[in-house]
């Protein structure tokens, strides 16, 4: 008699990573254990939509995600976006993740508030809502919760169920935009990206003059 095997609990963390930092490593660190996750998958984005600032080239980035997760056992990289090699959507890249780890898995998307908040306009939205559960860091100030019930609110205007819990996470103040800027002015990136990175980034000199245009916090 073959036993079922049993049913494996992912979560996927995407973004530019533009540069990978501590703040996205705590992120999905702090998922992996607070929500019982087997393993966490990182997406960097080949071609984000809506946005049309210049990013350093894909292989820069995915690089810097290899460095930077490379001493975790349950984290791996995932370069399915650059594959496709056309604009980065959400529910292409789910729907490729499903194919390409086809054993029965419960997903979880571990996501910004930002992102979240942005989640109804997604490009089919609606179809991968209901797929996975969404884990949602908190911003700085204001409350994650009534936010949350908001979005959870429009999507039952669709006769959609959401599924969202929020991750308790140590707010610390790194984003990929304080990163470029300290490049920028020539100042240390000591502990706000893993050494590995660091190193990548100065000998790529990867943010020399300043022109980058801001992502925002957590970008």
């Amino acid at each position: 008699m073959i036993e079922n095997s049993p049913i494996r609990r992912i979560g996927i963390i995407g973004g530019t990573f533009n540069p990978v930092h501590l703040g996205h490593l705590l992120l999905a660190e702090s998922a992996l254990d607070q929500f019982g996750l087997d393993q966490v998958i990182w997406v960097p984005t080949y071609r984000p939509p809506h946005k049309n600032q210049p990013l350093p080239a894909f292989a820069h980035r995915w690089e810097m995600v290899q460095w930077a997760i490379a001493d975790h056992p349950q984290f791996i990289a995932s370069n399915i976006e650059q594959k496709r090699r056309t604009t980065s959507y959400a529910n292409e890249t789910f729907a490729e993740l499903k194919t390409t780890f086809p054993e029965a898995a419960h997903w979880h998307w571990i996501v910004g508030l930002d992102a979240f908040q942005s989640l109804p306009a997604w490009r089919n939205s609606t179809e991968l809502a209901p797929q996975c559960t969404w884990l949602v860091a908190p911003r700085k100030h204001g409350s994650i919760e009534q936010i949350c019930l908001g979005i959870e609110r429009e999507f039952a205007t669709k006769s959609v169920q959401l599924r969202w819990h929020t991750i308790k996470l140590p707010q610390i103040n790194i984003s990929s935009s304080l990163i470029r800027r300290q490049c920028q002015l020539g100042r240390s990136l000591r502990y706000l990206v893993p050494e590995s990175v660091r190193v990548y980034i100065s000998t790529n000199n990867l943010y020399p003059d300043g022109k980058s245009e801001e992502l925002g916090v957590g970008n």
